[in-house]
């Protein structure tokens, strides 16, 4: 019987979260992790047209970087057929927004695009700084038409700290007008929603406690204290090493447990523990440890949802073709 893929959240965070995903193989977790990172759609700013730019970066460095600045991107995954309830709500509070366009598809350029602009002079005598708080959003786009407010705007981390775009001196000037549309990581990074995805194999911990019975109780104190925190505990009751209560996945595969033991004791004790991944009845791993970080464009919930959904369609779309090919004889279980 095939196991129903499971997902135990663990932590979360504004814009991380951390979750086991269970009952898979590595080629569904890497799938996951790469549809978060380039197949989730997101608004960045794509076209920039600098008017004046007295700074001392040039037009295309800051072209570039503005283009980098991640914007909030509920807008462009206001899909009808999922999780509508975490998307923002309209002035009644009713209803998920409208999907943002893509741009070669839209019938309206109102539909497809948003319009920013940034006009900073430095009249003081000291050096300021030009932030996303200076990008505000254009009245009008396009042909002087009143814009509408999509809810897309830059990511704001800290409102005492907003990202820095350029520093002007006194008399130097930065106007521009960006224009923000849809795309995917695959396309260009500035579209991916991920600032850092990576998952790990759930690990197994055994001890050799033949070879820790020849140890005393001050040598096996001493390799736990040697051993990084969140892999190994001393029980001073019974005086045996123990696994930790909350394994730190992030250094129990990197050798120190094994390296400390054998330095300590001679390179027969290198064995005293023992890190193999959880497999399942195959025999492969099939226990992995996400963690997602974004950029703020998406919550990682939102994210996980939205990748999730942007697999199952694309095996929709195989199955549909299959079927179509085999003229409508092909079986897809389930």
């Amino acid at each position: 019987k095939t196991a129903t893929p499971a997902i135990e959240v663990t932590h979360i965070g504004e814009n991380t979260l951390r979750f086991m995903l269970s009952n898979t193989d590595a080629s569904v977790a890497n799938a996951l992790r790469r549809a978060m990172i380039s197949e989730v759609p997101t608004i960045a700013i794509d076209l920039v047209e600098i008017e004046d730019n007295t700074s001392v970066l040039a037009d295309e460095f800051l072209a570039h970087r503005i283009g980098l600045i991640p914007l909030v991107s509920n807008r462009a995954i206001a899909h009808d057929g999922w999780a509508s309830e975490s998307l923002p709500r309209d002035g009644n509070g009713d209803h998920p927004p409208k999907e943002f366009d893509w741009h070669h598809s839209a019938d309206r350029e109102e539909d497809c695009e948003i319009k920013f602009e940034l006009d900073v002079r430095n009249t003081m005598d000291n050096p300021i700084d030009v932030t996303t708080q200076d990008l505000k959003l254009s009245l009008t786009h396009p042909d002087d038409t009143r814009q509408a407010d999509w809810g897309v705007k830059p990511v704001e981390y800290d409102p005492d700290h907003p990202v820095v775009i350029a520093k002007l001196r006194k008399n130097q000037s930065l106007k521009f007008t960006a224009i923000a549309k849809k795309g995917l990581g695959r396309m260009h990074a500035k579209w991916s929603p991920a600032s850092g995805i990576v998952f790990t194999y759930d690990p197994v911990l055994k001890l050799n406690f033949d070879k820790l019975e020849k140890l005393s109780a001050d040598q096996r104190r001493q390799w736990v204290e040697a051993c990084p925190p969140g892999v190994l505990k001393f029980n001073e009751v019974t005086e045996n090493v123990e696994i930790a209560d909350e394994l730190n996945i992030g250094i129990v595969y990197s050798g120190e447990c094994e390296k400390v033991a054998g330095e300590l004791f001679g390179a027969t004790f290198k064995d005293l523990v023992s890190i193999k991944h959880h497999c399942g009845a195959d025999g492969q791993p099939d226990r992995f440890h996400f963690e997602v970080e974004t950029n703020g464009a998406l919550d990682p919930v939102t994210l996980v949802k939205a990748a999730l959904f942007e697999l199952h369609t694309k095996l929709e779309n195989v199955r549909d073709g299959l079927h179509k090919d085999q003229g409508g004889a092909f079986f897809w279980p389930g």
